[in-house]
């Protein structure tokens, strides 16, 4: 969807809940909001938006008082 080839970068698995499900009915409701996209429609607007908004690198994350159990690279510089 962007155009280019990305780069795969193997990490340390995190410790994340196993099976989770999002319930999109709230937000539907309250913004109403009856929108639907296919998987394709989805990532490309994404891609669209993501190429007008231009690369940004992610900020280090500092000032966290706990550290255990973070991903190790969160903290990398």
């Amino acid at each position: 969807m962007l155009g280019v080839k990305g780069q795969i970068r193997h990490v340390e698995a995190r410790n994340e809940v196993l099976h989770a499900y999002a319930d999109h009915t709230k937000v539907q409701r309250i913004f109403d909001i009856n929108t639907h996209y296919t998987l394709k429609e989805g990532l490309q607007k994404m891609a669209d938006w993501a190429k007008t908004s231009g690369i940004r690198r992610s900020t280090k994350f500092s000032g966290i008082e706990i550290t255990e159990k973070l991903p190790p690279v969160w903290l990398e510089d």
